[in-house]
């Protein structure tokens, strides 16, 4: 199987999420192939750990459908098609978008002035090209956009429906780091007037955008199991 670049160059996941998040990059993105056996001992080798670890991520993503154990075969990939990763888009926009409207109702000045900072390091991340603060500030304006919502259970799923689309590194080569300094704005606006309807809608547009972007970019690759 490919190992990314990342893995290749020293990152050594240790924990079982770690390992599943790699895994299942490799999966959505194409790295690997639909019904490709996973070699655990070629994983460990590859990640610098042991098998342990490998053989619990694979438990894992077989119960969340990307990989299926096969008797006296091993774990075969099973990649997700065109829909079902819209379908994950589509759960994020609905979340982050609901996210969104809570926050306009409970922001404070203060917080207004936190997500204006970390959209303009974001924005200054990506012209400077540095995806990896990029993601990271990414990640921290989502963050500190369900804690301003007081909504934690929200929050935490959409922090859950995360795990299932591919990492930034992907959605960066799709060209995600546009859409955020773009869409983000539109979203601040909305939440600095307090106008809940369009902070929802503008949030719900930007992820479905975000899916619409990669899938145009998975297209490309012919990265994608077949329909079913």
């Amino acid at each position: 199987m490919a190992v990314s670049e990342s893995a290749s160059r020293g990152r050594r996941p240790q924990l079982p999420e770690e390992v599943a998040v790699h895994i299942r990059e490799q999966i959505i993105t194409g790295q690997v192939l639909d019904g490709e056996y996973l070699r655990l001992d070629q994983l460990a080798e590859d990640l610098g750990i042991s098998v342990t670890p490998v053989r619990e991520a694979l438990i894992t993503l077989t119960a969340e459908g990307f990989v299926e154990l096969e008797p006296r075969q091993g774990f075969a990939v099973a990649s997700p098609n065109r829909r079902d990763l819209m379908d994950i888009f589509e759960l994020q926009a609905l979340i982050a978008g609901r996210l969104a409207r809570r926050c306009a109702e409970e922001l404070t000045s203060e917080e207004l002035e936190q997500l204006r900072t970390v959209q303009r390091d974001l924005s200054r991340a990506h012209e400077l090209d540095e995806r990896t603060r990029a993601a990271e500030l990414l990640n921290r304006f989502h963050r500190e956009l369900g804690d301003a919502a007081h909504a934690r259970k929200l929050a935490w799923f959409f922090e859950l429906t995360r795990r299932y689309a591919p990492r930034e590194q992907a959605l960066a080569a799709a060209g995600w780091t546009d859409a955020c300094a773009r869409d983000h704005s539109a979203v601040l606006t909305a939440l600095a007037e307090g106008d809940g309807d369009s902070a929802e809608s503008r949030m719900y547009e930007h992820l479905r955008a975000l899916g619409e972007l990669l899938i145009s970019y998975l297209d490309e690759r012919d990265a994608w199991a077949a329909e079913h």
